[in-house]
């Protein structure tokens, strides 16, 4: 494209563009971008590194979390049962010595009937008599035997 001066009719010259005063040189910036970029390179994995710490600490903790409360649970459930036998044993305690069971243990396996108070007999003493049975030999040589029997049984049985 040519530009016309209509005054004159001659063709306008041409200006060049001013060039930017510019001197190449080498190294100059590029070391501090290469150290800026291995320092943002280690900050991003250092970063990464503690982000994969946190989360596996987490997991962890969690998984440890979830161990315990299931030791938690199987020890209420045995507590749960103890304390059931525990109930089950006291009440049967209670039955077994209860006045009434050991009345019926009493008198319907041993034998054994309630005392009537027309049987009781009262015997006052003084204070300084004494009372002396007197035994025979019968009686002296069945107690005798008695003994020695009840030894040898005693010795029979481990």
């Amino acid at each position: 494209m040519t530009t016309v001066l209509l005054h004159t009719g001659q063709t306008a010259p041409k200006m060049e563009r001013p060039r930017p005063n510019v001197q190449v040189v080498r190294g100059g910036r590029h070391g501090l971008n290469r150290a800026r970029h291995l320092a943002a390179s280690t900050l991003n994995v250092l970063a990464v590194a503690l982000l994969l710490g946190l989360i596996v600490s987490v997991v962890y903790s969690q998984a440890k979390i979830t161990e315990l409360n299931g030791q938690i649970n199987e020890t209420k459930n045995q507590l749960t049962a103890a304390q059931s036998e525990y109930d089950y044993l006291a009440t049967q305690m209670s039955n077994i010595t209860s006045r009434t069971s050991l009345q019926q243990v009493a008198e319907g396996q041993l034998g054994l009937v309630p005392v009537d108070p027309s049987q009781i007999t009262y015997v006052q003493l003084e204070d300084q008599s004494v009372i002396e049975k007197t035994t025979s030999s019968a009686q002296l040589l069945v107690s005798d035997v008695r003994t020695a029997a009840l030894n040898l049984l005693g010795s029979l049985n481990p």
